[in-house]
Parts: structure tokens; C-alpha cells; sequence
């Protein structure tokens, strides 16, 4: 028995009567006839049939993705998924095809990406020098944030890194390279980065400090710190203290109270530093927020940045919540310290200072009582 297929244009397909048959032939009249979203969302769910037997898609779902793929009077949109579900069937007899439409520079952005995509699914890390090589030339900026997409979610690491790590040498091409570099991580990227911070061009510094920042490594905290007193300008200070939210670095801790606490400083850095200190829930922290939330004479919009960084912290940081509860009579800052307050407790008294501080000394004991009895 068979499935009998007629296209629009009188395309007969014959099926097996299986599962597949069953399921798929819905799918590839809809990629042949329909248009619009019904035919995109056939060519996407197509690349779901894998025959377990080869481990490979099936020949005739591979014809009609790759016949689609290859005409360019198919919908843009629609050739895109055509090349992504070929990246799944792992067949590598459309390999040929979608390497080169990723190479055509006059082909549509959307199609290039999605056969840099297909590439990518079929034939994993062999493609890592070659997508290395593409970068080194593409101007396609969708292409290309494809390629470092692709580059950094290879498990290789460091096969990536040896890839990429000579782009570096040019400035045309090393802000691509400090991006994947950055995703990959490791101690030998964060030495090559770091290197990176002397360039002349402040895009290449800015997006190194950007890298670093994302790298959880203390070695990689240690060199933003080191570079921080050197920083040519305001902008480079204030992409540090914002990436040092995610380094929980004694140094960082240090560096980002001493920015908060100190007057000479740019009230924007010093803001950055207070939504930093936050972000860290650094318990050092506390009592440096706290204070300058309550000085009168201080900037505003930086009392008002310490208090909402206050309401990063727990129930269980009393001077947090009693210099809140202090802030309430402040008109400038009153509905900003409820809020505050509401995210640390889980209760709401408004700008109530009475109400707020009754609630607080009755939890207070009943929590110290816990404490000591245990239960």
C-alpha cells in the first residue's frame, strides 16, 4: 500500500504506509502547496523525522527540504527553515548546498544564517576552522553574529580558541574574536583578553572589559581591577563596575564601596557601583548603602539607586530593613523604600514608619527566639 501526494504542480509523491507515511505527508503537501506560516511551520517540523534505522532523515523529506532550499522563488523565511531542519536530518549529502548558499554574499542574510546553522548541525566541531576562516571575511552582520553564535556553543573550547585567537591580531576582525573568546572562557582566553585592554581602539578595550566581565574567573576580576585606575575615560569605569555585579571578588567588593563612598567620583560610576554592590548582595555593603541613602546632602538619584540596591537583601539583614524603615519620613525616597522593603519581607505597610517599625521589632523577637530554642 501507498500514500499517493499530488502537488500544485502535479508532483506525485509515493510514501510507504508507516508511522513517517502517516505522519509527514500532511507536512509535505503543506511545504509544497501551502503559504505563509503553514507552509514555514511544515518546513520547521520536518526536520523532526529521522528514520532510526539510518539515523538520517528521510530521503524523500531531504528532497523536498533541499528542493525548497535551492529555489529562490520559495519565501525567504520559509528557505531559512528549510536549511535549518536539513542542519537536523544529519545527511550530509546537502552539505555541499548549504555551505555554499552560507558563502553567498548576494543571498538573502536570514538564509546565509540558517545554513551557517546547518553546517553546524552537520558536521558539529570539524567546522570550527572553517567558520573561523568565514568570520575573518564576513561583512553580513546577522552572518556573522550567527558564526560567533555557533563558534561559542561548541563544546570544543579549546579547539574554538585556537580557531579564533588569531583574529585578535586585527582590528577589523578582533571584535568578533573577544565576543566568542568570552563565551568560551578559561584561563589562557582571559590571559589573551587581557592583552587585548592595551589596544589603541576603545571598541576593542570596551568589548574586552564586556568579555572579561562574563568570564566567572577571579583571574579575570583580578585584570579588570588592575586595569580600572587606567581606564582612559568614564565610559570604560562604568562598563567595569557594571560587569563586577556578576564577581564576588573581595577585590571588586573593595573597589565598588570605595567608588560608592567616595565624592569625587561621577555620580553615575557611583550609582553603578551602589546597583553593583546590590546585584552581589555583598553584606560589607549595607552599611556603606545605608549611609548614603540617608545623607540629605547626596545626589538624589544616587540615594535613590542605594535604596533600591537595599532591596536586594534578605530578611535576614537587619540593618538593611531598620535603615529602610529609617528612609520612610524622607519624602524624595518614601515610595521607593516601601518597595524596597515589600521585596525584603514579603509584607506591605505602605510608607507607614509606625506600622513598619511595630511589625519589625515583632518579627525581630520572634525570629531570635527561634534561634535560640531552635524551633
Amino acid at each position: 500500500m501507498s500514500v499517493r501526494l499530488v502537488s500544485a504542480a502535479g508532483v506525485v509523491l509515493f510514501l510507504a504506509a508507516s508511522v513517517f507515511a502517516f505522519n509527514a505527508q500532511d507536512l509535505l503537501v503543506d511545504l509544497e502547496e501551502a503559504s505563509g506560516p503553514r507552509q514555514h511551520e511544515a518546513a520547521l517540523r520536518l526536520g523532526e523525522y529521522i528514520d532510526e534505522k539510518t539515523g538520517k532523515g528521510y530521503p524523500e523529506v531531504v528532497k523536498a527540504l533541499s528542493e525548497k532550499l535551492d529555489n529562490e522563488k520559495t519565501p525567504t523565511l520559509v528557505r531559512a527553515a528549510c536549511a535549518e531542519s536539513l542542519g537536523k536530518l544529519n545527511d550530509l549529502s546537502v552539505y555541499a548546498m548549504v555551505e555554499a548558499l552560507a558563502k553567498k554574499t548576494e543571498e538573502k542574510g536570514v538564509v546565509r544564517a540558517s545554513c551557517v546553522k546547518a553546517m553546524a548541525g552537520l558536521k558539529g566541531a570539524e567546522v570550527i576552522p572553517e567558520f573561523a576562516a568565514m568570520l575573518k571575511v564576513e561583512k553580513a552582520t546577522l552572518v556573522k553574529k550567527t558564526l560567533e553564535e555557533m563558534l561559542s556553543e561548541m563544546e570544543e573550547k579549546d579547539r574554538v580558541a585556537l580557531a579564533v585567537s588569531p583574529l585578535l591580531k586585527d582590528t577589523s576582525t578582533a571584535p568578533s574574536a573577544i565576543r566568542v573568546l568570552g563565551k568560551v572562557g578559561g584561563p589562557r582566553v582571559v590571559t589573551l583578553l587581557a592583552e587585548q585592554l592595551g589596544s589603541e581602539k576603545a571598541s576593542i578595550r570596551m568589548a574586552v572589559i564586556t568579555a572579561l566581565g562574563g568570564i566567572l574567573n577571579p583571574k579575570a576580576a583580578e585584570h579588570l581591577l588592575e586595569y580600572y585606575p587606567k581606564a582612559k575615560n568614564d565610559a570604560e569605569k562604568g562598563r567595569i563596575l557594571s560587569v563586577f555585579s556578576k564577581h564576588p571578588h573581595p577585590g571588586v567588593v573593595k573597589l565598588l564601596i570605595g567608588e560608592l563612598m567616595n565624592p569625587q567620583t561621577y555620580p553615575a560610576l557611583r550609582r553603578r557601583a551602589a546597583l553593583a554592590l546590590g546585584t552581589l548582595k555583598a553584606t560589607p555593603a549595607i552599611k556603606p548603602l545605608v549611609d548614603i541613602m540617608l545623607k540629605t546632602g547626596e545626589h538624589r538619584g544616587l540615594r535613590l539607586t542605594c535604596v533600591q540596591a537595599l532591596g536586594n537583601f534578605s530578611d535576614r539583614d537587619d540593618y538593611a530593613i531598620a535603615g529602610l524603615i529609617g528612609a520612610l519620613p524622607d519624602k524624595k525616597l518614601q515610595k521607593s523604600v516601601a518597595i524596597s522593603l515589600n521585596r525584603i519581607t514579603n509584607r506591605y505597610f505602605g510608607t507607614n514608619q509606625e506600622r513598619w517599625n511595630e511589625w519589625f521589632q515583632k518579627w525581630r523577637k520572634t525570629r531570635d527566639k527561634k534561634r535560640r530554642t531552635g524551633h
